[in-house]
């Protein structure tokens, strides 16, 4: 009989998804994934987690709720320690196995295995578990891993060339990148790619006639050399990530300006967003700072991005050696400066 296994699409599936799901596939195991985020998952979730959680847990607490109730032979729940050599991931995600299976009964068994590459860039111990776990053969499990890896690689070669995870996963729509102004999407996949946490703030600045650039389309080479600038190397792998695309993105010609997705409650975001924002103020690049909760309305994110893309359309059509980057010369200092801030 074929077994089931259920991965929730929050969290790192924009990250993994391809490769978790061919993985299993290679088993011959039968892979389900939960529907999109929508309200309801989003509020399931959050009656299940501690207020204090950041909007990314609370969704993917709704998507394991919705496994919880099927029937499957697991749930996938991976504790991802350490992606990379010397660094980690965010701590939330690190303890997400213990706090999903302490708050959400379930009739299947949570698949848990440890990842950490801190020490040691080797998934073999990772394998090994998994083996163990599914009472699977070992051999048969590395050979569905380099599989799956394959298929990994050619996802991320994908990103890298600007296509998005929903053009891969559904084979949707390519959106248009033909606008008049590149704006760099900063922010970790899960808000970037789940489009009810971020309210279609993809396709709202395509309408608005951006051109986007993300973290995905930078060889990661590059935003690492780039993180270097640092005093002391950063130990969060996607914290470089950020930190790297950003310095990066100062080379990028023609008007353009950032809009960077934070949680609220994400104690990591609080710290690299505030060296973004300082670092983006000092090369005098415009920047929209937005901080996402289940409590944000729509509203106001559109008027906010309205208004800063008419800011930089305007900074374009005057004299710009007659004006600020921060709006000093706007009239009301204190009036506009919000604009680019918070």
């Amino acid at each position: 009989m074929t077994k089931s296994i259920g991965i929730p699409r929050g969290l790192l599936f924009y990250n993994f998804s391809p490769l978790w799901s061919s993985f299993f596939e290679s088993l011959g195991m039968e892979v389900v994934t939960t529907s999109e985020t929508n309200k309801g998952i989003m509020d399931k979730g959050a009656s299940k987690v501690v207020d204090e959680a950041c909007l990314p847990v609370k969704v993917f607490y709704g998507h394991v709720a919705e496994l919880a109730g099927r029937e499957l032979d697991y749930i996938f729940v991976p504790r991802l320690v350490s992606i990379e050599k010397g660094s980690y991931i965010c701590p939330k995600i690190i303890g997400i196995p213990d706090m999903v299976k302490a708050n959400i009964p379930a009739k299947s068994d949570f698949l848990s295995p440890n990842l950490n590459m801190r020490a040691k860039e080797n998934h073999h111990q990772f394998l090994k578990e998994i083996a163990e776990l599914m009472g699977e053969n070992f051999n048969r499990v590395q050979k569905a891993w380099r599989s799956a890896m394959k298929v990994q690689q050619k996802y991320e070669l994908d990103l890298l060339q600007g296509i998005y995870p929903e053009e891969v996963f559904f084979k949707s729509e390519t959106l248009d990148n033909s606008g008049d102004l590149n704006i760099l999407l900063l922010g970790h996949e899960y808000n970037l790619y789940d489009d009810y946490i971020n309210m279609g703030i993809r396709n709202k600045l395509k309408q608005m006639g951006c051109n986007l650039i993300t973290s995905n389309q930078v060889p990661k080479y590059v935003q690492q050399v780039e993180s270097r600038v640092l005093s002391k190397r950063m130990f969060w792998t996607y914290g470089k990530s950020l930190l790297g695309t950003a310095r990066y993105f100062r080379e990028m010609p023609g008007n353009k300006g950032v809009v960077i997705l934070t949680s609220f409650g994400c104690g990591i975001d609080s710290i690299v967003g505030n060296m973004i924002i300082r670092y983006l103020g000092k090369m005098k690049i415009p920047y929209l700072n937005i901080t996402l909760d289940e409590h944000t309305g729509e509203a106001g994110i559109n008027t906010r991005i309205e208004a800063f893309l008419d800011l930089l359309r305007w900074r374009r059509e005057i004299d710009e050696n007659n004006i600020s980057a921060y709006g000093e010369y706007l009239g009301n200092h204190q009036r506009y400066a919000g604009i680019y801030g918070s």
